[in-house]
């Protein structure tokens, strides 16, 4: 896909700052600004779409990734962060973990609280203000995150894996990281339990294609 039409919902200065930087970088792109809250009917139709914000913004990825889901779009967020900016899981519908499978890894791989309980306690405050190379590292993590959300297997910028791939860039130390995100079983989003109606359904399309084979020689 040489031009790939980009929804990018912004929110806040950082998220603005990216959505402008990504935008610039593919033609088909239209933004969004979502700080005082949307809704996905006044979305326009698109290829990938993006979540640029300055700050977690749970509800509303939420929002994201089931429409993504029902639309079978893939998406992906990009934030700062006050340690990093993050940017992933990239997330393609029916091959990949959903967003809500990364936040519940996400509290499963959190430290316990002096209280015993697990993820995010506390709320971070939002990041008040962003360097502009920030901004740049930011957009060059969501450029190979289109890419990868895009790209067929085995084509370039193709995820390795079970991709659903989170970058970090460590604002503090200077370096970046990857990894990817495991689905968790069952997940009602992308992971749902079978009914014995699909199963019935599965084992008639086996027991046709089967049928369709033919008879080893010999017989």
């Amino acid at each position: 896909m040489t031009d790939p039409r980009l929804l990018i919902l912004a929110a806040g200065a950082f998220g603005a700052a990216v959505a402008e930087g990504l935008a610039a970088r593919h033609a088909g792109s239209t933004v969004l600004d979502v700080n005082q809250g949307t809704h996905p009917s006044l979305w326009p139709d698109s290829d990938l779409i993006v979540l640029a914000t300055g700050q977690d913004r749970e509800v509303l990825a939420d929002m994201v990734d089931a429409s993504a889901h029902a639309w079978k779009r893939p998406w992906f967020p990009v934030q700062a962060g006050p340690l990093d900016l993050r940017c992933g899981p990239v997330v393609v519908p029916g091959r990949t973990a959903c967003h809500r499978c990364y936040t519940r890894r996400r509290a499963q791989h959190t430290a316990p609280t002096a209280d015993g309980t697990r993820g995010d306690a506390t709320t971070a405050p939002p990041v008040s203000g962003h360097a502009p190379h920030h901004v740049a590292i930011a957009v060059g993590l969501a450029d190979q995150a289109v890419r990868e959300a895009l790209a067929g297997p085995g084509e370039p910028g193709a995820a390795e894996g079970i991709g659903g791939t989170v970058r970090i860039f460590g604002v503090v130390e200077g370096a970046t990281s990857s990894s990817a995100v495991v689905a968790v079983d069952r997940c009602a989003r992308c992971r749902p339990a079978r009914t014995p109606e699909s199963r019935l359904q599965r084992f008639e399309a086996i027991a046709t294609e089967l049928a369709a084979l033919p008879a080893p020689a010999g017989r």
